[in-house]
């Protein structure tokens, strides 16, 4: 990582926990970007029409989007099993679906039996005790960075058909950004690239 360098180890580390797995999210989507297929040679530019771009971002928005009440899910439904709100002999599983049902929409594909099934421990991170929260900052974050090096850029629209690939200038001040690991607050961390220093899921909108 860009901080090994210059970094006490204590400090090699993110910014916050989300920031770990923005970056190199971020980075995927780039590496995807349409216009970033055509200037490796991957894509022909031909290709790229509209209906080529309403599938680039419905596949997205089903990767990115659908996955933020998933992750939402994933912690309310451990914080209820810490405050000990569930009945575990029979609401164990159907509280899941629940939570679920509410907050993304999504119904079991069968009937679900409280006693046989236990469908949220299918995620290592729920009977791992694995925070989740990281992963749901992230898919915000990730996006407000994308679309910082895009305006960096002077891109002001259309930020999915962004390429910053060669620009030597969104590459250093994104390094930099990675040089202070986790030495300063996050907030400060993420001033240095655009000058914001709070969650923006606008981002997610001006993509899409």
């Amino acid at each position: 990582m860009a901080y090994d360098r210059n970094q006490p180890h204590v400090y090699q580390e993110g910014a916050n926990a989300g920031f770990h797995e923005a970056i190199g999210d971020t980075t995927g989507i780039f590496a995807i970007s349409p216009i970033h297929l055509i200037t490796l040679g991957f894509l022909d530019e031909n290709v790229v029409n509209s209906h080529y771009e309403i599938n680039y971002l419905l596949r997205l928005a089903l990767q990115k989007v659908a996955f933020l009440p998933f992750a939402h899910v994933m912690d309310k439904y451990r914080f209820v099993l810490f405050r000990d709100e569930i009945d575990h002999e029979n609401e164990l599983n159907s509280m899941w679906w629940a939570l679920r049902i509410k907050h993304g929409g999504i119904m079991p594909p069968v009937p679900r039996n409280n006693k046989e099934n236990f469908d949220a421990g299918a995620k290592y991170h729920i009977p791992s005790n694995v925070p989740y929260l990281r992963y749901f900052i992230a898919h915000i974050l990730e996006f407000q960075l994308y679309r910082s090096m895009c305006q960096l850029q002077g891109v002001t629209e259309r930020f999915h058909l962004c390429d910053i690939y060669g620009n030597k200038y969104v590459e250093e001040k994104f390094k930099d950004m990675l040089d202070m690991g986790n030495s300063k607050p996050w907030p400060e961390v993420l001033q240095s690239l655009n000058g914001e220093t709070k969650l923006d899921s606008g981002a997610i909108l001006d993509f899409f």
